[in-house]
């Protein structure tokens, strides 16, 4: 079938070439406004994101402050974790409600003002309800600004402002424990949170001065039914999930019950979901697109294999090579970096190469950088392993830049809200699930060595045996990632 143009030439007889579509020509360069616009928003997903590994440090010193134990303490991360899953479904629909700049703004100043509440925090128990209010807000903002970034930059720049803004976020995991330690140790608890203060209340100038308004609708109605099934399904997951890796297992009444109902909650919603006429609060439908649905699987895949690895990395230096906090964050140092710079390059590679080579080369460069962790002992050599984190790096940094990029390609922009909610759960479910999983067989590995010295070679093999899963984790998503766009993004 002949398009417009070739049946004008055809008619007229005209033997010029055609002109070249949109499609094939080079993307143009991003505009000052819209990196502003970019760098404002993801200011505000880095500050949530500094803000959870900030407070993961921070635990024993709040159970001597306020003279409760761990067990107790350890729901002030959990509510805060708990409280985000239950909002995060909401984005989308908000987002087309009220518009989007509207309802970052606001996330963003609830996420500030949560941040003073929990430096004032009196008690065990106020800490934990103002960080519900921090949860609340916080869950909005990364499929928010992702959506707004989408909107502002379009599918075909996408990559190139990814590969820009993804810097500070792979350099939040590095700073987060650094920063934690320092001020554990210098100054007052209550400044982990008062931290915020200055990225949120400039992330919200900047945008609410230079992102121009985002219309609403106010014929969006919200799916109740939906909403019912799904938040109250991803937290009984994510609960699940922490409780089995912090318990050594699956098989606890508690845990066994919470992911028993997350499995019944969650698969009548995506039964609903795909027999509804309405629009449902997740649009499972968007996964029918053979490029999102591949991206949101690696997504997944990639939640689980980071967040897991993340987990293991700072209590393998501390248990095993005897590093405080401040100095297992150190340690994870050459990642952070590599991924910062290979970042830097995904964006314009993906110009030319597309999404599924970058993926590709991206997992397949972490999955070979994660052997030298499956082979410790008690002789591996530090400045080794950090130049295998420095390539873990580079692959994922080409991995999510690229990732993000599919994920929107081949959407109507009118779909990114509800893609980028989409995303943003799988991600997230990929973590809690890869966590729990790596946090279960390391444990269990460590009951088999007996109790044995915790610098010795049975705790070594035990962390190996974890890092080999990691592996698996990331090598299952390579031949998801063929299934990904090539280099045409459309405009």
């Amino acid at each position: 079938m002949s398009t417009p143009a070739t049946a004008s030439t055809a008619s007229t007889g005209s033997s010029a070439p055609a002109l070249p579509s949109a499609q094939d020509q080079p993307p143009e360069s991003l505009t000052r406004e819209q990196l502003r616009i970019g760098s404002a928003l993801a200011l505000g997903s880095f500050m949530v994101m500094l803000d959870t590994t900030v407070v993961s440090i921070a635990t024993r010193t709040l159970a001597v402050r306020f003279g409760s134990g761990l067990t107790t303490v350890a729901w002030v991360s959990t509510a805060y974790l708990l409280t985000l899953s239950l909002v995060i479904p909401l984005s989308g629909w908000a987002m087309e409600r009220y518009g989007g700049k509207k309802v970052w703004l606001t996330a963003v100043a609830a996420f500030c003002l949560g941040s003073v509440l929990c430096g004032a925090a009196w008690s065990i128990g106020s800490l934990v309800a103002f960080r519900i209010v921090q949860g609340l807000s916080g869950g909005l903002l990364a499929p928010v600004g992702q959506a707004l970034i989408g909107r502002t930059v379009g599918p075909r720049l996408m990559a190139r402002m990814m590969s820009i803004l993804s810097v500070p976020m792979m350099l939040a995991p590095v700073l987060g424990p650094v920063l934690g330690g320092l001020i554990v140790d210098d100054l007052s608890w209550r400044w982990i949170f008062f931290l915020n203060l200055p990225f949120g209340l400039t992330a919200f100038a900047l945008v609410r001065r230079h992102l121009g308004p985002q219309a609403g609708s106010r014929t969006q109605r919200l799916d109740v039914r939906g909403l019912l099934l799904v938040s109250p399904g991803l937290a009984a997951l994510v609960y699940g999930c922490s409780e089995a890796g912090s318990a050594g297992g699956f098989g606890s009444a508690r845990v066994a019950a919470a992911l028993s109902a997350a499995v019944v909650l969650l698969v009548a919603f995506c039964v609903y979901s795909l027999r509804t006429k309405a629009v449902a609060l997740l649009d499972l439908r968007l996964l029918r697109d053979r490029h999102a649905g591949a991206a949101m699987a690696n997504g997944l895949l990639l939640g689980a294999s980071l967040f897991g690895a993340m987990f293991l990395l700072p209590l393998y230096y501390q248990q095993a090579k005897g590093a405080d906090a401040l100095h297992a964050g150190l340690y994870l140092a050459p990642q952070g970096l590599g991924a910062a710079a290979a970042s830097l390059l995904a964006g314009r590679l993906n110009d030319r190469l597309g999404p599924r080579v970058l993926v590709f080369a991206g997992l397949a460069v972490t999955s070979l950088a994660t052997i030298p962790f499956g082979l410790l002992d008690t002789n591996t050599s530090t400045a080794w392993l950090a130049a295998s984190l420095a390539v873990r790096g580079v692959g994922l940094g080409l991995v999510l830049t690229s990732v993000f990029t599919a994920a929107y390609a081949s959407l109507d922009r009118a779909a990114i809200p509800r893609a980028a909610t989409l995303f943003n759960i799988l991600n997230r479910v990929g973590g809690s699930l890869g966590t729990a999983v790596l946090a279960v067989v390391l444990q269990r590995s460590l009951a088999r060595s007996g109790g044995a010295d915790p610098i010795g070679a049975h705790v070594a093999h035990s962390y190996a045996t974890a890092f080999d899963w990691a592996g698996v984790m990331t090598l299952v998503g390579l031949p998801i990632a063929l299934l990904l766009p090539g280099p045409r993004i459309r405009a």
